[in-house]
């Protein structure tokens, strides 16, 4: 009997087949569940004799898995991206925690790390080496291993400033809290690569009193621990007899020269500095400092008061004497008698002089009847004066000067030299052999005359007189261009005796005379004729056409 009811008849005798994966009512004969996924587990048996379980498991952040084929040798065949995604985040993670010195706790953590941030898609747009090593110092952060984000830095060969970005946003988007860093954890490491002998405890347990001071002292929040850290372990140093300098303790922990000595300032204001080495061992202040950013911003602020106080005072007390001094010359302009007549004129020059006497009397003796006369050559022992001194030496330098110039000065041109000598021997021998010759001078360039002309045909016509542009011009034809109808007979008797360029060019067209027009002659010749006459006007111009007698058909 099964504890389900059929829901057509109400009959409580269902049958339930595992193999077929339904339920049918007994009763009715429906079909109460047809289900094809079965929810057993089954277990066959393997080659080896095993059990193995029939499927596989799904968990919740990751899909269906790809079957495997069951052989040792091919166990990466089929994984997805997401598992080897995974195994080779491990793989690095355990390369990078082996070198760092780190424990399995914090290697398995850092890599649950990692899943988280793969789950919320956080490596998207990220290397895989920023996320992991954001990862490892998250581990470092929150189980207080003395590791720094700058020694991942180092492995990895990347800007720390990347790596705490990386950090920070993974730090944000997990919901993680990273406490702050407790600069106590690196003083036994920096103590031991500072190399302090059978006092290296002595050393870093005075350090680590120092840096506990400094942190009742609100040197600590806000800053990074290895400048508190080097600061401590300087100060440890010198209070145990040893020499050890600024840059040895830079290079150990890595910070810049002027940070150290930023911090050994402020631990110079505080209470603590003020004691001696036995009374700091035996001996805990009570009181606390205030932060250091505090106590600087007081400063800065007390600072601009009293300047604005003192500008205030000044700009109170100007004002006051310019009053004073308005009402003083007042009062003595008032009070002074005012001459007329000729005694103002006198009056003016007696108050002139006594100005000028008043401004000699301020401006004090002059400096040459201070010094009073100034010794001589003569009086010093000196056959010379300096001025000849000086002037030999200027003569000396110029000389070496010009040797010195003049030795740069062929060095640099040496091959220019040789062949302005090449060509001298040259020109010689040449000359020698009677074969040389001699280049013209050439003469200053004449200017031509500027044409003068009263009319723009007249002047064509004295630019055609003194320069030729063509020799295959007519230029007799460009004379009769503008010659009244009235003399043209004369100038037609004249042309014979025209030279033959105009007849060389009608020889090279090669084209028969072309017929007048007539009536008789058809539209379509007619409109090619007008197109060569306008196309050509050039020609026509420079060789008129023999024109044939009229025919008997013109009008």
């Amino acid at each position: 009997m099964s504890s389900k009811v059929c829901k057509n008849c109400g009959c409580s005798d269902i049958d339930v087949d595992q193999a077929r994966g339904d339920a049918v009512c007994m009763g009715c004969g429906s079909v109460l569940e047809d289900n094809i996924i079965v929810s057993e587990v089954e277990f066959v048996e393997s080659g080896g004799g095993g059990s193995l379980a029939v499927g596989q498991f799904v968990s919740a952040e990751a899909g269906a898995k790809h079957p495997s084929f069951g052989d040792a040798h091919l166990s990466g065949m089929g994984k997805e991206s997401r598992a080897q995604t995974l195994q080779r985040a491990k793989q690095h993670i355990n390369t990078l925690g082996h070198q760092l010195q780190m424990n399995q706790h914090c290697l398995d953590t850092a890599f649950n790390f990692y899943k988280m941030a793969l789950a919320r898609h956080l490596t998207r747009g990220r290397k895989a080496s920023h996320v992991i090593a954001a990862c490892l110092y998250m581990v470092c952060r929150t189980e207080g291993t003395p590791h720094m984000l700058l020694d991942l830095s180092d492995l990895l060969q990347v800007n720390v400033y990347v790596l705490g970005k990386t950090f920070l946003v993974l730090a944000r988007e997990l919901c993680i809290n990273a406490p702050a860093i407790d600069p106590c954890l690196y003083i036994p490491r920096f103590t031991q690569l500072l190399e302090f002998g059978e006092k290296n405890h002595e050393v870093s347990m005075t350090a680590m009193r120092l840096v506990q001071r400094m942190k009742r002292d609100w040197m600590h929040t806000g800053r990074r621990p290895s400048g508190l850290c080097g600061a401590a372990l300087l100060v440890a140093a010198r209070m145990h007899d040893f020499c050890r300098t600024v840059k040895e303790v830079v290079g150990v922990v890595k910070v810049c020269e002027s940070t150290l000595r930023k911090r050994l300032n402020e631990f110079e204001e505080t209470p603590t500095s003020q004691l001696t080495i036995e009374e700091f061992m035996r001996v805990d202040l009570d009181q606390e400092c205030d932060p250091p950013c505090f106590t600087a911003g007081l400063k800065k602020k007390k600072a601009h008061q009293l300047e604005m106080e003192l500008k205030k005072k000044m700009d109170d007390v100007e004002d006051e004497i310019h009053n004073y001094q308005d009402e003083i010359d007042a009062e003595l302009q008032s009070s002074r008698p005012k001459l007329r007549g000729v005694y103002a004129s006198y009056a003016k020059e007696g108050m002139e002089q006594n100005l000028g006497e008043l401004t000699l009397e301020r401006r004090g003796p002059t400096l040459a009847s201070i010094l009073g006369t100034m010794p001589s050559a003569a009086t010093l022992g000196l056959s010379e004066s300096i001025s000849s001194c000086i002037g030999d030496e200027k003569e000396n330098g110029d000389d070496k000067e010009i040797k010195i110039k003049t030795a740069l000065w062929m060095a640099e041109n040496s091959d220019y030299l040789k062949e302005q000598k090449e060509k001298e021997a040259k020109i010689a021998k040449e000359k020698e052999l009677g074969i040389y010759k001699e280049k013209k001078p050439r003469g200053p360039s004449k200017r031509r005359p500027q044409i003068r002309a009263s009319t723009a045909d007249e002047a064509i016509e004295k630019m055609l007189e003194q320069k030729k542009i063509s020799s295959k011009i007519n230029y007799d034809v460009l004379k009769d261009l503008n010659v009244k109808p009235g003399a043209s007979p004369a100038r037609k008797a004249e042309s014979p005796k025209t030279p033959s360029t105009a007849t060389k060019l009608a020889g090279r067209n090669n084209k028969p005379a072309r017929a007048p027009l007539s009536l008789s002659t058809p539209l379509s010749t007619l409109g090619k004729r007008l197109v060569d006459s306008y196309v050509n006007p050039y020609l026509i111009m420079l060789a008129p056409a023999q024109t044939p007698p009229p025919s008997a058909n013109s009008c």
